[in-house]
């Protein structure tokens, strides 16, 4: 089962979900806790999408945050620490909890933040609005369920004609206005950097620092005569006029703008120069305004972040160079514009602004790269500035050295998503941090418990670099039911024995093509597609009958988008036998 979901996949968390309330209600049926369990869950798919990675401060928060927010609770308030102990045992007991806490001190923490629980409980200014007008409504006599009952409810409001504790919900709508809408919090694979700061070193020469001193000695003059000096267009000198001024380095005083008093003693210190244009950028939607428009005329000012964040999620997630027209792509599906050109061309404005800062670089693509036409690669000073932004937007975008502790389903994912240098760099620090052999055992319990090849590939790559450990540890797991025929597979082809089970590689070749199938169908059918037609039928009955979790899913795949018809016509018929 996975537990862990760094890609906000709902509907992959939603079936988990299910089945550990199913499982755990089924063991604890006394208490009545799905309802509980569920808030649990959501609140730690938002959090940080490890399910069973529970710590202290994931107790606390549930007791003094998430549960006195949310739920509506009439009697027994002592019924959720009683939840929270049976939840831990129950985890621990499933083989899934995955803690860097012991379960003693678990235990220990839900009994000391009780008081604070109670406490919280009690207080409706520390509820959510949803619960405090619930529980109003309840109080008064009003059915909650009843849709016609409830709208009565809050026109009456409204007039003035109850008496409700205004006071309060006014204090609750400020505080939950004032906090980010909760979104599943999505993982980026780590980037190695040669220094902590790179931007110092290329700041002063960076082409947008003489570009802003410019900017600065002739912004009275108006964007004409600012886009001479400049030797560009006018768009460019409105764009930087209106950088500086977010940057705090202009003012207007009348109809002109002036520097300010920071103005002359941030040019003399390049590197923070560059720090505030980069964290500025976001706020230049009057800047950017006729493009903006150009993909939504009713765009809010969310928009050019939402942008600035896909742009800068996709470049930092490669690691390498990335043809500039997938990444606009990329902003286009984020955004749901209806064509992709505007986006592509407000991309491209920003890319080049990007530039000048000297954090990334664009090459024209090469014939044999068409149909692409630009690539762009972030710069050290890139990769450290997306990194610190990425994290201000709420990713989670962990260091190598950081993960050292993490939970194995945790980094073999991300591990998966990794640039192979950044796979030794986080494959040395996971693995040397708790030692070889019990790396190779908690690698092998993972492949025993999850039935997934997007775990259980890269589990078998890390498996690889446990050494020796690593080969004995998975002799142990050679004959299990779930990850067997991938392990005896991947024991042959690196200890050169005969290990290997018939229909062993059938499975193995669907664990690939399910991988595949996830990142790219297109790709996966195009290659299939490049075999003769014969393999490819031969394919297409091996999968039927291998009985193989993602069989059903992988012949769908290619009886809808295979353009040969008579080896769709067999996947049609595989699935409909």
């Amino acid at each position: 089962m996975r537990t862990v979901f760094i890609h906000g996949e709902q509907e992959r968390f939603d079936e988990t979900c299910a089945e550990l309330i199913n499982r755990f209600t089924g063991r604890h049926p006394e208490l009545d806790a799905a309802e509980v369990v569920e808030l649990l869950l959501d609140d730690k798919f938002l959090a940080d999408g490890m399910l069973a990675h529970w710590s202290e401060e994931d107790v606390v928060r549930v007791l003094t945050e998430v549960v006195p927010r949310r739920a509506v609770l009439t009697e027994d308030w002592s019924s959720v620490p009683a939840v929270l102990h049976r939840w831990v045992d129950f985890l621990a007991e499933e083989r899934l909890l995955t803690s860097t806490d012991a379960t003693s001190e678990l235990h220990e923490v839900i009994d000391a933040t009780v008081p604070a629980y109670l406490t919280a409980m009690a207080d409706p200014g520390e509820w959510g609005s949803e619960k405090f007008w619930t529980t109003t409504m309840r109080e008064l006599g009003v059915d909650d369920s009843d849709d016609a009952a409830v709208e009565a409810f809050h026109e009456a409001v409204d007039a003035g004609e109850l008496d409700v504790d205004q006071d309060t919900a006014d204090e609750i709508t400020a505080r939950e206005a004032a906090e980010p809408e909760p979104q599943p919090r999505v993982w980026l694979s780590p980037v190695e950097l040669t220094e902590s700061e790179p931007h110092r070193a290329i700041a002063a020469q960076a082409p947008i620092t003489q570009q802003i001193r410019t900017v600065l000695e002739q912004a009275s003059d108006g964007p004409e005569k600012l886009a001479a000096a400049l030797g560009d267009d006018e768009g460019t000198a409105r764009l930087l006029l209106e950088w500086a001024q977010r940057a705090g380095l202009l003012r207007v005083t009348g109809e002109q703008l002036v520097p300010t008093l920071i103005a002359a003693p941030v040019l003399d210190e390049p590197e923070v120069l560059w720090t505030k244009l980069w964290q500025s950028f976001v706020l230049l939607d009057d800047a950017f305004r006729e493009d903006l428009d150009a993909i939504d005329a009713d765009t809010d000012d969310d928009l050019l972040p939402e942008l600035v964040q896909s742009a800068l999620s996709v470049l930092y997630a490669a690691g390498d160079e990335v043809p500039l027209e997938i990444v606009a792509a990329t902003a286009a599906d984020v955004l749901g514009a209806e064509t992709p050109g505007p986006v592509l061309a407000l991309v491209t404005r920003i890319v080049r602004r990007w530039e000048s800062m000297g954090a990334l670089r664009t090459r024209p693509a090469g014939d044999d790269e068409e149909p692409f036409e630009t690539f762009v690669e972030l710069q050290p000073a890139g990769v450290w500035a997306a990194r610190e932004s990425l994290r201000a937007f709420g990713f989670r975008v962990p260091t190598t050295e950081a993960l050292r502790m993490a939970p194995a389903e945790l980094v073999v994912l991300l591990f998966a998503d990794a640039t192979p240098p950044v796979q030794q760099a986080l494959a040395a620090h996971w693995i040397d941090h708790r030692g070889s052999q019990q790396a190779a055992e908690e690698l092998t319990a993972l492949l025993e418990l999850v039935d997934d090849p997007a775990v259980r590939l890269p589990a078998l790559a890390l498996l690889e670099a446990a050494g020796e450990d690593g080969v004995a540890a998975a002799r142990e797991v050679a004959d299990d039911p779930v990850c067997g025929a991938a392990v005896r597979v991947w024991l042959q082809a690196t200890t050169d024995e005969p290990l290997a089970r018939e229909g062993d590689r059938v499975l193995f070749n669907a664990d690939v093509m399910a991988v595949s199938l996830e990142s790219d169908p297109a790709l996966l059918v195009g290659e299939v597609a490049e075999q003769p037609q014969e393999e490819q039928l031969q394919l297409v009955a091996d999968l039927a009958a291998s009985g193989h979790s993602h069989a059903e899913a992988l012949l769908a795949a290619l009886a809808e988008h295979h353009e040969d018809e008579e080896v769709a016509a067999a996947a049609r018929s595989a699935l409909d036998a």
